[in-house]
């Protein structure tokens, strides 16, 4: 007697694969459509996002002089202790004139070895040395800046940079610039809405984004010797603050709805 063995099957790996292919192709939309797609009975917020800006003129209150000394010598030694030396000047100068101990900085110290050539433009030495110091200064009563600054020029100042004048604490006009920020930002979002037949109805958020520290007024004096201060020093410097400018930026995005009737 023969032997007969199972039914062999007769489909092929291909023909599966084919199949199971065509089941994900097929369903593969469908599915990412669910995900997308709102669930019904959902409702679609419709927003509008501007821009505001709000600035506020304030008067300076505060005033940093940057000045300094300057001294050259063939020995840097020298050079050196004239700086030292006038620098203790200023600052006592300053400091009897009612400038806090404190609100005089030195804000830098250089030394420039200044070099010699021969007439063929080759390089011989050092000739001398140029040492120079800078003192920032705050002044808190501004209307006697133009006095501190002649005071500090006949204290041994030869070297003087200019005047900032800013606004010591700047939270109250930045307070208003903000509402005048926000207020003009939803003048532009009532507009925008009345013109697409919408109305505004809501705030969804609102981002600051400037910073609200005043722009500094600065006045530069450029005096480059000592000789041309002193001339200038026998009446006292006027000093115009002008006014500073607080402003604010902001981003507001409302939340806007179809116009009744």
């Amino acid at each position: 007697m023969g032997t007969h063995g199972l039914p062999r099957r007769n489909t092929k790996p291909g023909i599966v694969a084919a199949m199971v292919l065509g089941f994900t192709i097929m369903f593969s939309p469908a599915l990412n459509a669910q995900v997308s797609t709102p669930e019904a009975g959902t409702e679609v917020t419709r927003s509008i996002t501007v821009n505001g800006t709000g600035t506020v003129e304030v008067d300076p209150d505060t005033a940093e002089v940057s000045l300094g000394v300057v001294a050259t010598d063939e020995s840097l030694e020298s050079a050196q202790n004239d700086v030292s030396e006038g620098l203790a000047n200023v600052t006592q100068v300053l400091t009897d004139s009612g400038v806090a101990a404190e609100d005089v900085q030195t804000t830098s110290y250089n030394i420039y070895p200044i070099p010699e050539y021969d007439r063929d433009g080759n390089y011989v030495g050092i000739e001398r040395y140029e040492v120079s110091a800078g003192l920032a200064v705050i002044v808190r009563d501004i209307d006697s800046a133009g006095t501190i600054l002649d005071t500090a020029v006949e204290g041994g100042a030869n070297n003087v940079w200019g005047i900032t004048f800013y606004v010591e604490d700047p939270s109250a006009a930045a307070s208003q610039a903000r509402q005048l920020a926000v207020e003009d930002a939803r003048a532009k979002a009532d507009a925008l809405a009345t013109s697409s037949g919408m109305v505004v109805t809501n705030v969804v958020s609102i981002v600051e984004t400037s910073s609200p520290d005043p722009m500094a007024q600065d006045f530069d004096f450029a005096r480059g010797s000592a000789d041309m201060a002193m001339e200038e020093s026998a009446m006292p410097v006027p000093i115009s603050p002008g006014q500073s400018e607080v402003r604010v930026d902001v981003e507001i995005t409302f939340e806007i709805e179809q116009a009744a009737g």
